[in-house]
C-alpha cells in the first residue's frame, strides 16, 4: 500500500508540475505574440521569458527554488537572461510551524526542548527553502543560532527530482536539447541538493573552514555545538553583525572590507582549494569589531592540487593577456576535451581578453564579463568542468561585492601574491 501511495503521489506531483509548466508556456506564448505585435525588441522578449521562468520556479516550490539557485551558477549551460532571472530567486518561502521545529529537535536529541535550551524564540530570524533559523540560549548561557531542516523536504526533493529526471529523458529525445545534457545536469543538481539537505555535510565543511582560517584573526566561522548537531539540526554560536553590503551601518572602512573579502576568496581558491560556493552578500556578516563571518556552508567546491594549479595558471594568463593559454586550460579540464574549432575558440577567448585586459575593477561590469565568456563557451560547445564554473561564479560574486565596497580595488593585483610563487608544472 505504501508503494502504491508513493506512486500516486509521484504521479500527482508530475501533473502539478506539468500544469504549472503548461500555464507558464501559455502565458509566455500570449505575451510573446503581444510583444511582437507591439514591435518590442528581442532583449525585452528575452527579459519577459526570464520573468516567466522565475515565476514558474517560484511557484513550483522549495526544490525548484533550490535547483534554480544552483542553475544560476551555471552560465555555461544557460543564456544570460535566464541566469539573471534565476538569480532573483530568494530562499524565503515562508516559515514552517514552530511545533514542527520543536518536534524535529526533540526527536533528534530525545529530550524536551526546554531541557536543552533556557530560551528559544518561536519566530525564526531566517526562513529558507531548506531550513529556518531560530535564536536561542543554551542552559550553559551561550547565545546560539539553531538551524532546523524543513519537515518532509527530503521526500519532496526526491519526488521532484524523479519528475525532473523523467522530463529530462524526454528532452534528450531532441538533438538540439540533448547538447545541454539535461539528465546529467539534473543529476548534478540532485547531488548538490542532497549535500545541502544533510547537515552533517555542512558540519564537516564548517570544521574544515574553521581549520583553514584558524590563523586569520579577521575571519569567523561560527563554532558548532557538536552534541546538538544532527542530520536535520545544527546549533552554532550566534554571530552579531550586519550583512557586508550594509557596511554603512557598521561604521567600518569599506576599502578594508573589500580587500578582506578578496583575501578570503583568494585564500580559498589558491591556498586551500576549498571554496564557499554560495558566498552571496547575505552569507557574509560584518561584526561590530570589523571581522567577517562566513555563514551557510552547505555548498562548496573542492579543488584538488591539479585544479588549484590550473586556476592559478588561468588567472596568471588572464593577468598577462594570454587568452590562448586560458582557452587551452578550459579545454583540457572540460568533461569532454574536444572542440570542433579549437583555433576559432582560442581566437574568441583572446579577443575577449583583449577587450578587458588592463581595465581596473571600477571600469568593468563583472556579470557582463562572466556572461560573455560563457557565451563563447556555448558558441564553441565547450563544456566546462562544473567545479570550475562554481569557483568562477564565486570569484565573480566576490569581485562584485568588492566593486560595491570600493570600485578602485583591483582583483588581479590582490591575487598576484597568492599565485605568483606557485609551482607550475610544464603541462597545463
Amino acid at each position: 500500500m505504501s508503494r502504491l501511495r508513493h506512486t500516486l503521489r509521484l504521479i500527482a506531483r508530475a501533473f502539478v508540475i506539468l500544469f504549472l509548466m503548461g500555464r507558464t508556456a501559455l502565458i509566455y506564448a500570449l505575451g510573446w505574440c503581444a510583444m511582437r505585435l507591439r514591435g518590442e525588441p528581442l532583449a525585452e522578449r528575452q527579459r519577459f521569458f526570464g520573468g516567466c521562468v522565475f515565476t514558474l520556479f517560484r511557484d513550483l516550490g522549495a526544490t525548484f527554488i533550490k535547483v534554480g539557485q544552483i542553475m544560476s551558477t551555471r552560465p555555461d549551460l544557460l543564456p544570460p537572461h535566464i541566469i539573471t532571472a534565476l538569480q532573483r530567486l530568494q530562499d524565503d518561502v515562508g516559515p514552517f510551524p514552530f511545533a514542527l521545529v520543536k518536534q524535529t529537535i526533540e526527536t533528534d536529541f530525545q529530550q524536551p526542548l526546554d531541557a536543552l535550551f533556557s530560551d528559544f524564540a518561536e519566530a525564526p530570524i531566517a526562513s529558507a527553502s531548506v531550513a529556518q533559523v531560530h535564536r536561542a540560549r543554551l542552559k550553559t548561557g551561550e547565545l546560539v543560532a539553531v538551524k532546523v531542516r524543513r519537515p518532509d523536504i527530503e521526500e519532496l526533493c526526491g519526488f521532484d527530482l524523479s519528475v525532473m529526471r523523467m522530463y529530462a529523458s524526454i528532452l534528450e529525445l531532441f538533438p538540439s536539447l540533448k547538447l545541454l545534457a539535461p539528465r546529467e545536469s539534473i543529476e548534478q543538481f540532485g547531488r548538490a541538493i542532497g549535500l545541502q539537505l544533510d547537515f552533517g555535510v555542512e558540519a564537516r565543511n564548517n570544521h574544515r573552514f574553521r581549520s583553514n582560517f584558524a590563523s586569520e584573526p579577521d575571519v569567523i566561522v561560527p563554532a558548532l555545538f557538536e552534541s546538538l548537531c544532527s542530520k536535520r539540526v545544527l546549533v552554532m554560536e550566534f554571530i552579531e553583525g550586519v550583512k557586508i553590503l550594509d557596511f554603512q551601518r557598521s561604521g567600518l572602512e569599506p576599502s578594508r572590507l573589500g580587500r578582506l573579502g578578496f583575501r578570503i576568496m583568494l585564500k580559498m581558491v589558491f591556498s586551500d582549494g576549498f571554496v564557499h560556493a554560495d558566498l552571496h552578500p547575505g552569507n557574509i556578516l560584518v561584526t561590530p569589531a570589523g571581522k567577517v563571518a562566513l555563514l551557510d556552508l552547505g555548498l562548496v567546491a573542492d579543488l584538488d592540487d591539479s585544479h588549484r594549479t590550473a586556476f592559478a595558471r588561468y588567472f596568471a594568463a588572464w593577468a598577462q593577456g594570454d587568452g590562448q593559454t586560458m582557452a587551452d586550460i578550459m579545454v583540457k579540464h572540460s568533461p569532454s576535451p574536444t572542440v570542433g574549432d579549437l583555433d576559432g575558440f582560442r581566437g574568441a577567448v583572446q579577443g575577449f581578453v583583449n577587450r578587458y585586459h588592463g581595465k581596473r575593477l571600477g571600469e568593468v561590469e563583472v556579470a557582463r564579463v562572466v556572461f560573455e565568456m560563457m557565451q563563447i563557451l556555448r558558441r564553441y560547445r565547450v563544456r566546462v568542468n562544473a567545479t570550475f564554473t562554481m569557483v568562477n561564479i564565486a570569484i565573480a560574486v566576490t569581485e562584485g561585492i568588492g566593486k560595491q565596497l570600493d570600485p578602485s580595488l583591483d582583483l588581479m593585483n590582490e591575487a598576484m601574491p597568492f599565485f605568483i610563487n606557485m609551482h607550475f608544472p610544464t603541462a597545463l
